[in-house]
């Protein structure tokens, strides 16, 4: 049990302080090359959010791939990126340092792409994701979904991952994983940076703020968080004109002002809808 334990506050550990570099990095970039200036307090109710995000998503990890491990599933297909950059020169190598984890990301986030779409069909989910809708400060900073989103992931995306297909890309270099990692909060962003022509393959911040945007003629759009190429396959892809910048935001409600609202405030909204 003390094993357990240790376990857990080791992987808050190591998870925060990948938050909080990844905040920190993209915090300078938006106050130099900021297109717009959010207040103190929503980074702040942010950080918080955050803090509890992180403690109940990795206790829950934590938990679940105790279990999950223990059952001894196996995927029906294994796929060895690895083989196809390790029998070339250092330069193929080195590429394959950074394509392998690109296609495995790609590949995997087919499931999260049904699953986000998913989300806004359901009452039920569109209850706990519309949280992370709400966000009209939307910063790297303030881009934490709601507690929920892990937990909902597991049956929708990571069950479905671990019977279907295992991806090997070998050792990944610590600086490349980072770099990937960093990419669920630049697409969050509003640093008037971006990725460019490479916006078709890997998402960035325009590309993603039409799926927050408060505009109707970009609603649907964009369901893609790593990736943009399931969106292009599947017909839901909006690329942004080059000053193309929406308000985000939703018309129910604003952002969770305080801890209680960030925490309970989705399962009011469904009592509220069943007593209904």
């Amino acid at each position: 049990m003390f094993n357990y334990f240790m376990q857990i506050i080791h992987g808050m550990a190591d998870y925060g302080w990948r938050i909080f570099y990844a905040s920190m990095i993209f915090f300078v970039a938006e106050m130099a090359f900021g297109r717009n200036r959010y207040s103190l307090r929503s980074r702040f109710n942010a950080a918080l959010y955050w803090l509890v995000y992180i403690a109940i998503t990795v206790s829950f990890y934590a938990l679940f791939g105790r279990i999950w491990g223990s059952l001894g599933v196996k995927p029906l297909l294994s796929l060895d990126l690895n083989r196809l950059f390790s029998g070339g020169g250092k330069w193929l190598q080195v590429v394959g340092w950074i394509v392998m984890p690109v296609i495995a990301a790609i590949i995997g986030e087919f499931f999260y792409y049904w699953f986000h779409r998913l989300q806004h069909k359901s009452a039920f989910l569109w209850a706990f994701h519309s949280e992370h809708h709400a966000l009209r400060e939307m910063s790297a900073w303030n881009s934490n979904h709601h507690f929920t989103e892990e937990i909902f992931r597991v049956p929708f995306v990571l069950i479905p991952i671990s019977l279907l297909i295992q991806v090997d890309v070998g050792v990944v270099p610590a600086l490349v994983g980072l770099i990937i990692g960093l990419q669920g909060q630049f697409e969050h962003s509003h640093t008037k940076l971006n990725l460019g022509p490479l916006r078709y393959v890997v998402a960035d911040n325009r590309f993603h703020r039409i799926h927050h945007s408060v505009e109707l003629h970009h609603y649907d759009k964009n369901f893609g968080s790593f990736t943009s190429v399931w969106d292009s396959l599947f017909g839901t892809a909006y690329f942004p004109a080059k000053d193309e910048w929406p308000d985000t935001g939703i018309d129910a409600h604003d952002e969770a002002k305080n801890l209680s609202e960030y925490l309970f405030r989705p399962f009011r909204k469904l009592r509220g809808k069943s007593a209904a």
